[in-house]
């Protein structure tokens, strides 16, 4: 961690930007590109150097690392332009999460779980409802957090591994991100769909998700993407527990649909599955997430 005192910081992170430009010019390959793009930026981020600099100390060096990403960006295309690539390729796990295996992070540490079914039986108690209990066993672990397991698809004989930019369309389709924000929603943030749409100014009722959703207010949104994707529980006939659903705000064929179901939250739960890991230039991807180089 960089010295937090302005000077030094200044200095620091100046250091690192030019030799991630140096770098640049002497990468070889796309992978020497990814290492270092990772190293700018976990380096810049843990700095935290808009907390630390003046105003006009920040911009200037945020110009200068803003550059150096240029110079990455440019120095990747050449070599991928000059140098024959292989095809994309697309790879899934075969096996589904478990409840220890579904949070990027690690389980939170003793405090929460000491406070674990208080905040469970809070959030219970506010929404009317009863959660899921594969759900309240993931929140047991964690107050919700970000995943790898986004994907499932509809098709029971879907191809795990994908070759060729045709074969990746493809798997676009059979393989849907039915976790949209990529993550589990804190408790204390859960709520009603219907809640959640009577903030949006829609211009006019035949806009509203109400029209399309009657039961609206018996959708809890567990994950999205900004306001057009949702993942719900739907207790709108829940018998004994709520289904799950894709609630599609912007499909184009008709919007304001539910594209995706499953009939109770442990069955949407097993049916999860994450990206592979490939390896492009020895450097260790899942899907677009860099996990470093190959061991």
């Amino acid at each position: 961690m960089a010295s937090t005192d302005p000077t030094a910081l200044t200095e620091h992170l100046g250091r690192l930007v030019e030799d991630i430009a140096a770098g640049a010019d002497q990468a070889r390959t796309g992978g020497d590109i990814l290492r270092l793009r990772d190293r700018l930026n976990r380096a810049w981020d843990g700095a935290k150097p808009g907390a630390h600099l003046s105003p006009e100390a920040y911009a200037a060096l945020r110009l200068r690392c803003e550059a150096a990403q240029t110079r990455l960006t440019e120095r990747f295309v050449s070599l991928r332009d000059s140098t024959p690539q292989p095809e994309p390729r697309l790879v899934i796990d075969p096996d589904g999460p478990t409840v220890d295996s579904f949070f990027e992070a690690e389980t939170l540490a003793g405090d929460w779980t000491g406070r674990a079914e208080a905040a469970i039986g809070a959030a219970e108690a506010r929404l009317g409802v009863r959660l899921p209990e594969t759900l309240k066993a993931l929140y047991r672990q964690r107050n919700g957090g970000v995943t790898d397991y986004f994907l499932a698809t509809d098709s029971p004989d879907a191809p795990l591994e994908f070759e060729g930019d045709e074969a990746l369309r493809g798997a676009d389709d059979l393989w849907l991100t039915v976790l949209p924000g990529f993550d589990l929603a804190a408790l204390e943030r859960l709520e009603s769909l219907g809640a959640i749409s009577d903030g949006i100014d829609f211009g006019s009722d035949e806009d509203s998700w109400r029209t399309a959703l009657p039961e609206i207010d018996r959708l809890i949104a567990l994950s999205n993407h900004g306001s057009d994707l949702w993942l719900c529980l739907d207790y709108a006939d829940a018998a004994p527990e709520p289904s799950v659903v894709l609630f599609d705000a912007i499909a184009p064929d008709r919007p304001g649909r539910i594209t995706f179901r499953r009939p109770d939250f442990a069955r949407f739960f097993a049916g999860l599955r994450r990206h592979g890991i490939t390896v492009e230039d020895g450097i260790a991807m899942r899907g677009n997430r860099l996990l470093g180089e190959e061991a």
